[in-house]
């Protein structure tokens, strides 16, 4: 099914973030984009990471100062789902969320999903 999430090491030094205000979106303008986490269902998390126009959609599970996310193994854009996204480019999106919500307190952890 999958195997146990992996703690982030701290990500710095951290992009110049912001928080939109009464919203659970950070941004950051200078680099171009944002990410948005919210509860959408009982025990999973929805987190929205948005870049020139494209999104990308994670599950996970949030607690109290830990979230974990769930990665497939191919990941790819909301407009493009049959073209999976290269490996230096999961790694700086991945980077860019670790960055982003251990800037507003979490600890960040990635699961990853595998097919048996």
């Amino acid at each position: 099914m999958g195997r146990p999430a992996v703690v982030q090491d701290d990500v710095w030094p951290r992009p110049s973030l912001r928080k939109r205000w009464f919203k659970n979106t950070i941004v950051c303008e200078d680099e171009g984009w944002s990410l948005t986490y919210s509860g959408s269902t009982w025990r999973i998390d929805r987190y929205d990471y948005r870049e020139n126009g494209r999104l990308m959609t994670f599950g996970g599970e949030g607690a109290s100062k830990q979230m974990d996310i769930f990665l497939t193994p191919d990941l790819s854009w909301e407009d493009a789902p049959t073209q999976s996204i290269d490996e230096e480019t999961r790694r700086v999106i991945l980077r860019r969320i670790t960055a982003a919500l251990q800037w507003a307190g979490f600890s960040v952890g990635f699961f990853e999903l595998i097919e048996e």
